[in-house]
């Protein structure tokens, strides 16, 4: 027998004992996999980060550093933050020169005329809410619709993390200006009274008039930043942006990143507030495995911090274990909408099967992931195909491949083995491999994979593998793998069949 080494050479002639490290073996389980998450945004002139360069985000306060509070891409971090605390936290800001500022606008257009004194009591504040974050303003007996304007405009302004600053004009108008530029200023909400027993002031009445935001035009584009993250992996893209060209591009992306050469899967995440007509819309336009996106009706909440909600809680959980189903864990941070306004189980259904992950709330209003599916819908025939369904099937595809190849590549690539065909007499201590002990390797993992939840019926497993050297290139093994994925329970139904 001849043992091979690979640092002490055969011809050594100096007396002494000598002894190397062979690490080869030295992995008996499933190796630790840690996630990577990277958000995409915009950023305000007074933030410190560059566009188009990557950072780490650590915290909240870091981010509003680099990317200035109240914007886009701060608001983001912080949402992703507040749900993820752990998971390694990444971002870009995307050049947005070109774009349109949306803005909207209140109209106080009755004087107070309370007797003199502040009014402090519960009723005779107004409750105006901002993405979700209230701004209550206590009101003064006399004052003319430019003190009212002026008050509101020192409120909202001294929230310096809401998406929106306020001005005044000559006109007695308070106007409303998204910080950032593009589309997603339009879907900034502006409401008053949001929570049960709330009500306008009686000074007030019905003389309150209050335009959305509009106007907001020309995103940046999210091709900027693949260029910047070529040669890095990221499991998780939280996008903001549902234009069709942004869209296309971060599933383009994300596809080319999944192919074998590449190997740098991850899975984005994007939100749409609309209507079930307008989600449906988005939801059929699109038909990627690598993205999902999230459909929400009049929430308080902009459509980007749910994405990174989302992406916040799905990094999370799925780095944990990529095949347990995701549903029911909370979002924090999101406030959902109205009753009224809430998708019903019907409407859910029918954004499960037009590419729209769905969400519920429990019993005291707060929003929870109901099924975090993909946009993929159809093969390339068009046909109805459930095969990439669930966001948690391509977490568990990508899981099992890292956990193949850096086995396969700790075990043999790395040591530098040689191949041989079956019949050769492998001797101990040589590195000399056939495709009899890639396969015995392969199946030794896939027990683990089994013991992990990952997969099942193993037996069949070893049936079906295979593991044969390439007929034309002796230097290749081909291998196909079979393995047969744990699925997400999801669905329990009985029937009763009683007796009187």
């Amino acid at each position: 027998m001849s043992i091979s080494f690979n640092n002490i050479p055969d011809t050594i002639r100096t007396p002494g004992t000598y002894a190397e490290v062979d690490p080869s073996r030295a992995l008996k389980g499933l190796v630790s996999n840690p996630h990577k998450v990277i958000v995409l945004g915009q950023k305000l002139s007074g933030g410190a980060g560059v566009i188009n360069t990557l950072y780490a985000i650590t915290s909240e306060i870091v981010a509003d550093g680099y990317f200035g509070p109240g914007s886009i891409l701060s608001r983001m971090c912080r949402t992703f933050k507040k749900n993820n605390k752990n998971t390694e936290l990444y971002a870009i800001a995307l050049d947005s020169v070109a774009g349109t500022i949306a803005s909207g606008a209140i109209h106080f257009s009755v004087a107070l005329s309370h007797n003199a004194g502040v009014v402090s009591t519960e009723g005779e504040y107004v409750n105006l809410m901002i993405n979700g974050t209230e701004i209550r303003q206590a009101l003064t007996s006399g004052w003319s619709v430019g003190q009212v304007n002026s008050a509101f405009k020192a409120a909202i302004n001294a929230y310096s993390t809401l998406p929106v600053i306020a001005s005044t004009t000559a006109a007695s108008v308070l106007i409303l200006l998204a910080r950032n530029s593009g589309t997603l200023g339009n879907y900034i909400d502006i409401r008053f009274n949001h929570y049960d027993g709330q009500s306008m002031p009686t000074c007030f009445d019905n003389s309150v008039t209050l335009s959305a935001m509009e106007g907001g035009a020309t995103d940046p584009l999210v091709s900027d930043a693949w260029a910047v993250i070529a040669n890095e992996q990221f499991n998780y893209v939280v996008n903001p942006y549902i234009d069709s060209a942004n869209l296309t591009s971060l599933e383009n992306e994300l596809a080319d990143r999944f192919k074998p050469l590449e190997d740098k899967s991850g899975i984005g995440f994007t939100a749409v507030r609309g209507a079930l007509a307008s989600c449906t819309v988005l939801g059929n336009s699109r038909n990627s495995p690598h993205n999902c996106i999230i459909g929400a009706y009049s929430s308080p909440n902009c459509p980007e911090e749910w994405a990174a909600a989302l992406g916040a809680i799905a990094s999370q959980y799925l780095n944990n274990d990529p095949a347990r189903p995701i549903q029911f864990l909370p979002l924090a941070g999101i406030l959902a909408p109205k009753m009224v306004d809430r998708f019903t189980r019907e409407e859910r259904d029918t954004l499960l099967y037009d590419g729209i992950a769905t969400w519920i709330c429990d019993v005291s209003g707060n929003v929870m992931v109901e099924r975090c599916i993909t946009t993929y819908q159809k093969n390339a025939l068009g046909t109805l195909d459930p095969t990439y369904l669930d966001v948690e099937t391509m977490a568990t595809l990508a899981e099992i491949r890292y956990q193949y190849k850096t086995r396969m590549q700790n075990r043999f690539m790395i040591p530098r083995y040689k191949l041989a065909d079956d019949s050769f007499p492998v001797q101990a201590g040589t590195y000399v491999v056939t495709p009899k002990t890639i396969k015995q390797e392969i199946i030794a993992l896939f027990s683990l994979l089994q013991d992990d939840g990952l997969i099942e019926n193993l037996e069949d497993f070893k049936t079906n593998l295979i593991v044969e050297r390439n007929a034309a290139d002796r230097t290749r093994v081909d291998v196909l793998l079979p393995p047969d994925l744990v699925n997400q329970f999801r669905i329990l139904a009985g029937l009763i069949q009683f007796i009187l």
